[in-house]
């Protein structure tokens, strides 16, 4: 028997199983695949305001109540504490050196703080990706979903309509259950997978990327707080916007960086960001001396770590590939993919949720209005394709600086500034309306921000003299810097970065 679909969806993270949600409330007959099964482990847990935005807008624009509360860390507790997350003020950036222990300065010379939430209740969060893809999935499947796991694609293949045999083994030792579909749609939310490779013939295309980067990485018990280590360098009017540990730690070394992201469970996703030419050759089992290695070098980060326990993966600490990826095309006939799916650059900054939901946003928009297959190369696909290009190759510039500028912390955080000034205008954009970026995501179509960005893209001359750099960014900023950022009295404490919360919207207008 051949199930009838209007679409497919290739993979059940939360970019892919909530565009199933949003379909099968406007009555559409979606299949989600996934060769894994939940809950499962996944990486990518930092949200923005920018991602809380985008989800509290698809929430109202699609109407699903259920959605709204993960926009807000506070609202996430009330009503789903099951599901893990953590609390977010905002992003903190702190240096290392080799054999050095950290230690900051009145002037906060060896730390940067911007802090994008204005209370504890309307903070972004971390998300526990195993439970957060959980829930979701569970929610497409509860509004009709049909949710096939541990499911492997044999073919797929498009004559009129799409035609796909799959393979699922409900259990370890089970023998494979055959399907056949059809669909009037493919969609490709799948991560790196070869979903596009193999059946749509859309080749990899990201030699031009400048970000060329691999992790080591894992979920972690017992992580040392950092909050005393940062001492009372923060002036007293400000220290109860950054308390460091309620932040997307990014720790800076002379050639990357590891983040950590603290959960309230007491899980802490802790991993090392290098370089691709820096990544070792390790037989399985190496991993984590390899990662214990790389942490004592660095005092500070040793201490955080020295009494922790993997708590997931538990077959150890996982190693990536090369992180940054891109593929030729977006969209095709009868397919379209996600942002997870077309491309990726870097964890630095926190870039990749709301990159996703602005995909789930726009995709669901096109094929609720236009999702005739036979318009599939009309002007509006064919400008979704355009646009995550230039989304990706802009992230991939923000990115990219940040990494060039190193080993100057100076000028890392200097080239940095371009991401928040990008972020800030973006979310100001939504917050005058959340459907109409004129400018594009994060400002991606705005060529006298990329221009400027790209003329101030570090050079090793420059990097060499930070000042100079410093005060080239801080005036190629000006047009745009609405914070303060580079500029005295605040110099790397920023606070309040974002606009009201679109979550606050038909809120308790009273401050939480």
């Amino acid at each position: 028997m051949i199930r009838r679909y209007d679409a497919v969806i290739i993979g059940s993270g939360f970019s892919g199983s909530l565009l199933g949600w949003i379909l099968a409330t406007r009555g559409w007959r979606v299949a989600i695949v996934d060769r894994a099964s939940h809950p499962r482990f996944a990486i990518g847990e930092s949200s923005t305001p920018t991602a809380d935005f985008l989800l509290a807008f698809l929430a109202d624009r699609w109407s699903l109540p259920e959605l709204r509360p993960l926009a807000a860390w506070g609202t996430w507790k009330e009503s789903y504490p099951q599901i893990d997350c953590g609390k977010k003020r905002g992003f903190a950036y702190v240096r290392h050196q080799r054999d050095c222990s950290f230690f900051d300065d009145l002037e906060c010379s060896q730390s940067m703080m911007v802090a994008a939430s204005q209370t504890d209740y309307w903070s972004d969060t971390h998300w526990m990706r195993s439970d957060v893809d959980g829930f979701l999935a569970n929610r497409a499947q509860s509004a009709g979903c049909e949710v096939l796991e541990r499911t492997t694609i044999d073919s797929a293949i498009r004559d009129d309509e799409w035609q796909l045999k799959l393979s699922q083994q409900l259990e370890d030792n089970d023998e494979a259950i055959p399907h056949s579909l059809k669909s009037r749609w493919v969609i490709d939310a799948g991560g790196g997978g070869n979903f596009s490779s193999s059946w749509l013939g859309n080749a990899p295309d990201d030699d031009w990327m400048r970000t060329k980067t691999f992790a080591m990485y894992g979920h972690f018990d017992n992580v040392g707080s950092l909050n005393p280590m940062l001492g009372q360098s923060t002036s007293p009017d400000l220290r109860s916007d950054f308390f460091i540990d309620d932040s997307a730690q990014h720790h800076i070394t002379e050639d990357g960086w590891m983040w950590m992201l603290r959960f309230d469970s007491g899980i802490t996703s802790a991993g090392i960001v290098l370089p691709l030419e820096l990544q070792p050759k390790l037989n399985p089992g190496e991993t984590r001396s390899w990662f214990q290695d790389w942490c004592q070098q660095y005092p500070s980060i040793h201490e955080l770590m020295r009494n922790t326990q993997l708590v997931d993966p538990t077959i150890g600490i996982r190693k990536s590939g090369r992180l940054s990826r891109c593929r030729a095309r977006a969209v095709g006939e009868g397919w379209v993919m996600l942002p997870t799916a077309y491309g990726f650059v870097d964890p630095l900054h926190s870039t990749g949720i709301a990159h996703a939901l602005s995909g789930v946003l726009r995709v669901a928009e096109l094929l609720d209005q236009d999702g005739n297959v036979d318009r599939a190369t009309s002007d509006r696909w064919s400008q979704y394709d355009h646009q995550l290009r230039q989304e990706l190759q802009w992230l991939d510039l923000l990115v990219g600086g940040c990494y060039t500028a190193l080993p100057s912390f100076d000028a890392f955080c200097a080239y940095a500034s371009w991401y928040f000034v990008a972020a800030i205008a973006f979310e100001q954009t939504m917050a005058r309306d959340p459907s109409f970026w004129p400018e594009g995501y994060m400002e991606s179509g705005s060529e006298a921000m990329k221009a400027s960005a790209l003329a101030t893209f570090p050079s090793q001359r420059q990097t060499s003299s930070s000042d100079s750099m410093i005060d080239l960014i801080r005036n190629a900023i000006k047009p745009w810097n609405r914070v303060g950022l580079l500029e005295t009295p605040l110099g790397r404490r920023i606070p309040h970065t974002s606009p009201p919360k679109y979550a606050k919207r038909e809120s308790n207008p009273n401050e939480r």
